[in-house]
This record gives structure tokens, C-alpha cells and sequence, in this order.
């Protein structure tokens, strides 16, 4: 049986390899300058001490960008953050973006956190994908359980929190929404542990028919790096081009301005050894627009906020 397991996986990646070299692996690259998109400090206290965090971009009925993410004051204190900024602008090449304030804030008693928004709009319905950690007084001392939750609206600036959230819990400090549709079906990508005591930093998956109702979770890639949050995992981000899936990956834990890329013909799996290539960016989000093409986001803690570049794909080895 063992023997046969082993024969059948050898088949599938060999397929897998011959599909991906049939379609040509693509390699992103930043190609241009970095423009400073978002500086908190000029809209809030007049100093340096802001910083901003995981985010999305979501682009309106009306052509304008909006942005949302994780914003707080120094000291980091990452248990501490309980609103989103929300930031708008005509084109991604916009230099500076207008500041709208908070977007949310947590629920006193039900929401410990708020953590990396992420926007899927489908039936002319925005739904905001975000996670609020755990409400035990010793929870980040531990692998615990993250809640994933689900706030809607129609014009991006009013959410009303879906009745039934959370819409699932999972080990290992949970989060870092990402909701990729494919063939009829959603993934929805986030960051954990493998388990609660096999502290391996994993983006996991969960498959469903719409974005209310989801299947268990399965792991889609590993890290050996052990530590109570997969923090070596993060800000999971899939991008479907040219018949392949690209997973992006923040590895902050072996470097905190490191993004990894790997490729898979398999939604559901990304194996390490289908390493595409490394960017020197945190937490990004990668965006595209049919007028203005491909850009790639930067953030984190060791920045005055948020900055957009333009993106390229090129031929692998080249």
C-alpha cells in the first residue's frame, strides 16, 4: 500500500512538473521606484511613531482604489490593534492616497483584535474578510485559537458584521485572510501552526461553493520554522497566471523583509521545492489593474506606513 501511495504521488508531481514546464514558470520582479503611498503621521499625531501592517486594495464601482489594514502607535504591540485605516485614490500611481480615517474598530468583548483585512465583492456586495484573535486573557503566550470573521457592505465605508461569525477558529494564532475563486470554487488561504503542539509555520486552505460556508481545513505549504504563530508563514496571497498559481509568502521569522514565491498547477498544494524566487518586501499584497497593470505593496513595523511598486513577470533564470 505504502509502495503504491508513493508510485501514485511520484506521478502527480511528475505531471505537475511537466504541465508547469509545458506553461513556463513566471518570476515576479519589482520594476520600478517605491512611492510612499501612506504616511499616517501627516493625518495623526505630528511624529514618526505610526506604523501600518497587513492590508488589501480593492477597487470601487467607480474606478477609485481603496485600501484597508492594520494601523497602530509605537511601541509595537501587536495585541493591541483593534482598527483598520482606510485610504483612497483615483489610480494605483496616485503618489499620495486621501486618508478616511478608521474603517473599523473592534467589538469591546467579542473582537480582541482586528488583523489583516482582505475584500472579495461579488452581487454587488463587498465582504471583508478579517481576524480577531482570541478573546483568553494568555493567548498570545500559546498556540491559540484565531477567529476568522466576516463583515459586509455595499460602498466600503459602512460594515455590518456577518450574524453567524465567526465564520470558523483555527490553531496557531490564525489569520491572514486570502479568498482566491477558481472553476466555481473559493479557497480561502490563511496563516497558522500545523497543529496546536507541531508549531511549523503553514499556510492552510479551505474550500467552499460561496464565502459563508466552508470546508475543513487542509495544509496547502510548509515551513520547518517552529514558533506559536506560523510566523514564518504569513500574509499568504495566490496569484492564477498563465494556467499556473503563484503563492506568495511573508518568511518573517528568517527575515523580516522577505517574501518567497512558489508555484503550483495544484490550488491546493505548493510544494517547497517549487521555489520561484525571493522579494525584499513585507506582508505584500499584489495588485492588478487592466489600465495600469501589475504593482506590489510593502509594509510592516519598520516603516512609516504603506508603499506601492510597479510588478513584472519574467522567464524563470532569466
Amino acid at each position: 500500500m505504502h509502495k503504491e501511495k508513493w508510485i501514485i504521488g511520484l506521478f502527480l508531481l511528475s505531471f505537475h512538473l511537466m504541465k508547469a514546464q509545458a506553461q513556463k514558470i513566471e518570476v515576479p520582479q519589482i520594476a520600478g521606484a517605491w512611492v510612499h503611498i501612506f504616511d499616517p503621521a501627516e493625518t495623526r499625531a505630528k511624529d514618526s511613531s505610526w506604523y501600518t501592517n497587513d492590508h488589501c486594495f480593492v477597487k470601487a464601482a467607480d474606478g477609485s482604489w481603496h485600501a484597508f489594514g492594520i494601523i497602530h502607535h509605537l511601541p509595537i504591540a501587536p495585541w493591541k490593534e483593534t482598527r483598520f485605516f482606510h485610504i483612497t485614490a483615483r489610480s494605483l500611481k496616485q503618489a499620495h492616497w486621501e486618508d478616511k480615517g478608521y474603517a473599523m474598530t473592534a467589538e469591546p468583548g467579542v473582537e480582541r483584535v482586528l488583523w489583516a483585512p482582505h475584500i472579495v465583492k461579488e452581487k454587488r456586495r463587498y465582504h471583508l474578510f478579517y481576524n480577531t484573535g482570541n478573546l483568553q486573557e494568555n493567548a498570545p503566550n500559546y498556540a491559540s485559537w484565531g477567529q476568522l470573521r466576516l463583515a459586509t457592505g455595499t460602498d466600503l465605508y459602512q460594515w455590518e458584521r456577518h450574524a453567524l461569525n465567526p465564520l470558523f477558529s483555527d490553531a496557531g494564532h490564525a489569520r491572514d485572510s486570502y479568498i482566491m475563486k477558481h472553476k466555481g470554487v473559493y479557497y480561502y488561504y490563511y496563516t497558522r501552526t500545523f497543529s496546536e503542539t507541531d508549531l511549523r509555520s503553514v499556510v492552510a486552505v479551505r474550500t467552499g461553493p460561496d464565502l459563508y460556508h466552508w470546508s475543513g481545513p487542509q495544509i496547502a505549504h510548509t515551513q520547518p520554522y517552529r514558533v506559536d504563530w506560523g510566523g514564518d508563514a504569513e500574509s499568504p496571497f495566490v496569484v492564477k497566471k498563465g494556467g499556473l498559481f503563484y503563492l506568495f509568502i511573508c518568511r518573517a521569522m528568517t527575515e523580516y523583509n522577505r517574501t518567497d514565491v512558489y508555484w503550483s498547477a495544484n490550488p491546493l498544494h505548493f510544494p517547497n521545492e517549487n521555489f520561484v524566487g525571493t522579494l525584499p518586501v513585507h506582508a505584500a499584497e499584489i495588485i492588478y489593474d487592466k489600465k495600469d497593470g501589475w504593482f506590489i505593496s510593502n509594509t510592516g513595523w519598520d516603516k512609516k506606513g504603506l508603499y506601492l511598486a510597479p510588478l513584472k513577470w519574467g522567464s524563470k533564470g532569466k
